[in-house]
């Protein structure tokens, strides 16, 4: 029998078959034909100089960031930082250091590691009252005994979403987390809020992409001949379900806890609403009576949530709902929300032992590891 060619006897062979380069796949190639074009599109973007304008607010909270904010690809806005704000769109003049959060002690310390972590919203930050009026600012002066420094993390606007991603960031952390959220969770949604919050950090992903920045400006558009849409969603819709709220909530003890810091859970105060405020929030915000009413009858769930969530996770909880109606709802607030500097200042007092108790935990541990 004749012997067969040489190289067919080399493809018969092992060394042979070692050395075939196997057909590309069908799906290999399509993808690499659309990737190229992708790539080639991104360079050519960026080495043209080509910045998208800013669009993250069309997915936030707000449809124009307010002067003092600036956005950010994962928590939607921050407070722009070195501020020195005189303005009064927050009822008070405020300052921010130069990672963009609220002094607490002045001058602001920036040296000394940190003590205490506050998480939170505008109640946090200190709506309507001075830097050094803020609880986080009295809880610092109150330990004043103790080496370290309070940061104040509260932001305007923030829900449980933002607490949580701030809890999980891989930065310096403080040994111990105070977290006060709920009351923008049950908040009525706006449109623009009805986005899905996992979907709205893929798009701010998107944003680091020229070419996918290109194309969400594209789409996104605003059409300025369209009529104005009402910003009111059309029926009650809480900004954070409360099956989201217990969630994240509890992710948020989670992250804390791997990151070192023991967390401590705070019932948001009650609220002072009677038929007058409500009217005036209808007002306000353009909001419907029933969506005011079912807003205002949510809180109560909320911080009963809280509750649950601290004993699931089996953290320390100081409830503010008792402390607030045991001294006068009414006269520690500034408004049917933020507290006072009254209010502020039975907060500081109420998270101390809290504080100092985590705080002597954290000492016995650093004592005890070799």
């Amino acid at each position: 029998m004749a012997e067969p060619p040489t190289s067919a006897r080399l493809a018969g062979s092992l060394p042979g078959r070692l050395l075939r380069i196997p057909p590309t796949p069908l799906l290999v190639r399509i993808g690499a034909a659309l990737l190229l074009p992708w790539i080639l599109l991104e360079v050519g973007l960026r080495l043209a100089g080509y910045h998208a304008p800013d669009m993250r607010a069309r997915l936030a909270l707000f449809p124009k960031f307010p002067a003092f904010y600036e956005p950010d690809r994962d928590l939607a806005w921050v407070l722009k930082p070195n501020l020195d704000w005189r303005g009064l769109e927050l009822a008070a003049p405020f300052t921010t250091d130069a990672q963009g959060h609220r002094i607490t002690a002045s001058p602001p310390d920036t040296r000394t590691p940190p003590l205490v972590d506050c998480l939170g919203d505008s109640s946090t930050f200190g709506f309507g009252v001075g830097d050094l009026e803020a609880f986080p600012a009295l809880l610092a002066a109150r330990l004043r005994d103790r080496d370290g420094r309070v940061r104040n993390l509260g932001v305007p606007g923030y829900s449980v979403f933002q607490a949580e991603m701030l809890a999980d960031r891989q930065e310096s952390r403080a040994p111990v987390t105070l977290v006060m959220v709920g009351f923008n969770d049950h908040f009525p949604a706006l449109r623009s809020q009805l986005v899905d919050w996992r979907r709205r950090r893929v798009a701010y992903a998107c944003f680091m992409s020229r070419v996918c920045s290109l194309g969400f400006d594209y789409l996104t558009a605003p059409d300025p001949t369209a009529p104005a849409r009402s910003s009111v969603a059309p029926d009650y819709l809480p900004a954070v379900s409360p099956a989201e709220y217990r969630e994240q909530l509890g992710e948020t003890v989670r992250s804390l806890r791997r990151g070192g810091s023991e967390p401590i859970l705070m019932v948001y105060p009650p609220l002072v609403v009677d038929d007058s405020v409500k009217e005036a929030v209808v007002a306000h915000w353009h909001q419907p009576r029933d969506q005011v009413d079912a807003n205002v009858a949510a809180h109560p769930r909320y911080q009963q949530l809280t509750r649950d969530v601290a004993a699931e996770e089996g953290v320390a909880l100081v409830d503010l709902d008792a402390a607030f109606a045991a001294t006068g709802n009414a006269a520690l607030h500034l408004d049917w929300v933020h507290p006072n500097g009254a209010g502020h200042g039975l907060i500081a007092q109420s998270v101390e032992p809290a504080v100092r108790a985590a705080l002597a935990r954290d000492g016995a541990r650093a004592t005890s590891r070799p």
